[in-house]
């Protein structure tokens, strides 16, 4: 039950207790150049967190690694300002940022305190509206990505983390935010430039702020901001059929790394978050099935967990276990035929313990400014919306026990991809895979 109150706040009445969330503001704004303006203002908190992105990732461009290097080199200066320049005036004003590559997005996701914004969000802004792409740079940037791809050798779980996602999402949602070793090489100044004025327009683009700001103020400044920024056209990227099946690297190791991947439903789905309370009961804490089972009765890996990540398409499931050569085809046998038991039905007891620590986890997350801006920003790319806190809180409460029961004795996670790395093939019947 929900109770509204007069000061701003809400209510949620749980197994006798009263849990109080404030109701911040959440508003938005559509720039006529397509840029979506989102903000969230929360007075009781100090600072702001900033989250921008352009869709300019890895599976925007013909090839793979170009996204790669211009989020690089964006940040190596910016119309009259050298990149440490740059840098020492972010500092100046106590910006903490990132600038990250991903599949469909460069962002720059940012925190500092919200008397410093005014300041600071023309810097922040000059990486995608004015950066200097100097060609100078450019064999550092090739250097510095291609020591990335160099680290992998020293994180086989990474590895196979890459791999599964090579062969179980469709091209080119399958890169990873690495490159290629020979795309890097052979990327030139001028197609880092024509990629940036065909991919780093507003359209597409959001923008999130969430903390101590004004809607208003926030919408003035970047709209002055963006005034010249015009738009382009809208990404428009072809997909081919995953490639699936299983998949051995072979890595002199002492241990195993073992990376399985299924399709899930995707963010707008109604059943997405029955999905989520199951997959939680799968694999989501040490509470869980799979550490209780794999882990703690059978001592048959180290670590071993599952997630579901939705999204606005090509959602999975993705479960991940680390352990011996000795132990690992076992370890593939128990994960999976826990998750051909998780069909049978949860307990109300799994239940109403899970959903108890996802609604801890949302309001928790309400306590950092960094956290609402992310999943303010995951919700209006995925769903085309954002949800307050007391929404998502709202979202769990409505949440049955039998409705997650009657999705699972009808749920077909149908095709598993599975990626192993370690010092030899293992001998598992492939017909497992299909759950």
């Amino acid at each position: 039950m929900i109770i509204k109150n007069k000061n701003n706040c809400k209510h949620f009445a749980n197994n006798n207790c009263i849990l109080q969330i404030i109701v911040n503001v959440i508003k938005h704004h559509t720039c006529q150049n397509g840029l979506h303006i989102i903000t969230e203002s929360n007075p009781g908190v100090k600072t702001v967190a900033l989250n921008w992105g352009v869709r300019a990732g890895v599976a925007t461009n013909n090839r793979d690694g170009e996204s790669v290097l211009l989020a690089e080199l964006v940040q190596r200066g910016v119309r009259n300002l050298s990149a440490k320049e740059h840098s020492d005036a972010l500092d100046l004003h106590g910006v903490n940022r990132h600038v990250s590559c991903g599949v469909e997005f460069i962002r720059i996701t940012s925190v500092l305190l919200g008397n410093r914004l005014s300041d600071a969000i023309s810097l922040l802004g000059a990486f995608f509206l004015h950066p200097t792409l100097p060609e100078s740079d450019l064999p550092a940037c090739k250097s510095l990505c291609l020591q990335s791809i160099q680290s992998l050798a020293d994180n086989p779980s990474h590895i196979a983390a890459v791999e599964l996602n090579k062969n179980h999402l469709p091209a080119p949602f399958n890169r990873s935010a690495y490159g290629t070793v020979e795309n890097i090489k052979a990327t030139t100044i001028e197609q880092l430039r024509q990629i940036y004025a065909d991919v780093c327009v507003p359209n597409e683009s959001i923008v999130v702020i969430s903390g101590d700001v004004e809607h208003h103020w926030v919408v003035n400044e970047i709209e002055e901001l963006v005034s010249s920024w015009s738009p382009g056209e809208n990404t428009k990227i072809e997909t081919s059929p995953a490639t699936g099946g299983t998949h051995c690297i072979k890595q002199d190791t002492s241990q195993v790394h073992l990376s399985f991947a299924f399709n899930a439903p995707d963010a707008t789905d109604e059943n997405s978050l029955l999905e989520a309370v199951a997959i939680s009961i799968f694999g989501g804490a040490t509470s869980g099935r799979l550490f209780t089972q794999v882990r703690q009765r059978r001592s048959l890996c180290y670590s071993v967990s599952a997630r579901y990540a939705p999204s606005k398409h090509y959602s999975a499931v993705r479960m991940n276990a680390g352990t011996t050569p000795e132990r690992a085809e076992e370890t593939v046998q128990v994960c999976l035929e826990q998750l051909s038991e998780l069909k049978n039905g949860i307990t109300k007891e799994e239940f109403d313990r899970t959903v108890q620590r996802m609604k801890s986890r949302i309001v928790m997350h309400g306590e950092s400014t960094a956290a609402r801006a992310m999943a303010l920003w995951g919700d209006q790319y995925a769903l085309g919306r954002t949800r307050s806190l007391a929404e998502r809180l709202k979202e769990l409460e409505g949440v049955r026990f039998e409705d997650v029961n009657a999705w699972l004795s009808q749920r077909e996670f149908g095709e598993i991809t599975f990626v192993y790395v370690g010092p030899e093939e293992l001998n598992i019947d492939k017909n497992a895979f299909c759950v």
